[in-house]
């Protein structure tokens, strides 16, 4: 029995040396064609660079073109901003009362820094707050999840259409937020992204708030209540970003 697993032992090692001899011959008598093959898949991967670089330089000029033409327009029907022109300061926390943990923050600029009355503010992946009192040099923020209404507009898009609503209140149990007067016939629509309208205080559009997790019709059957799981950390907060209108008093 031992002498038949010796046996076999060397079969494997004759074949395995029988095999890179083979391969040696091919290698020997094919290198050229290899080293072609090598040299045809460099050339390869250099015009697939050449091309990314070539998409880029033309999606750059399509942006300028497109930046070009909102300007004219702007111009051409007298308009001096869009609900989408923002200014962004970035900001550190510098005080939060264990008193008002989820009511308000004070930040580390102001209105020499340009921050205004109105504006939002972010932290990690989405709206935490608006910029309720500004000093020179620091500013006050009431944050979504605080005691007191917050009045923030926002929007969905659902089926191509897109939703209205006002977030009121904050589940400070459950984390949630609730997007009020809804209108519309909206069924068990759930994980669409909510965002700011621009159309209160002097928050831009589009800033995510975040996620629907459910929606419940009133009384009436005439509006909706929709439930909102926010992307951003009410806990977790040292480094936020300040976003703006341009141009607002």
């Amino acid at each position: 029995m031992k002498k038949k697993r010796n046996r076999n032992k060397y079969l494997i090692i004759i074949f395995i040396g029988i095999f890179l001899i083979t391969s040696l011959y091919f290698f020997i008598n094919d290198k050229d064609k290899i080293f072609d093959n090598l040299k045809k898949i460099t050339a390869s991967t250099i015009n697939t660079d050449s091309n990314n670089h070539l998409s880029n330089e033309l999606l750059e000029k399509e942006i300028d073109d497109l930046n070009k033409q909102i300007s004219d327009l702007k111009e051409i029907n007298n308009i001096d901003n869009l609900l989408t022109d923002k200014i962004v300061i970035n900001a550190s926390i510098i005080k939060r009362s264990p008193n008002y943990w989820y009511d308000y923050i004070t930040i580390n600029k102001g209105s020499k820094n340009g921050i205004k009355k109105g504006f939002g503010v972010i932290s990690n992946n989405g709206l935490i707050g608006e910029v309720t009192i500004v000093n020179d040099n620091t500013s006050e923020v009431r944050l979504l999840c605080s005691k007191s209404n917050n009045y923030i507009s926002a929007k969905f898009t659902y089926n191509d259409q897109e939703y209205f609503g006002i977030i009121k209140e904050y589940d400070l149990v459950k984390n949630e937020l609730y997007l009020e007067n809804v209108i519309g016939d909206l069924d068990n629509i759930k994980d669409i992204d909510v965002i700011t309208s621009g159309l209160s205080s002097n928050i831009p559009s589009g800033i995510l708030i975040g996620k629907i997790i459910d929606n419940k019709k009133d009384e009436f059957n005439l509006s909706n209540t929709i439930t909102i799981r926010p992307t951003g950390d009410f806990n977790d907060i040292n480094l936020v970003r300040v976003v703006g209108l341009v141009g607002v008093e």
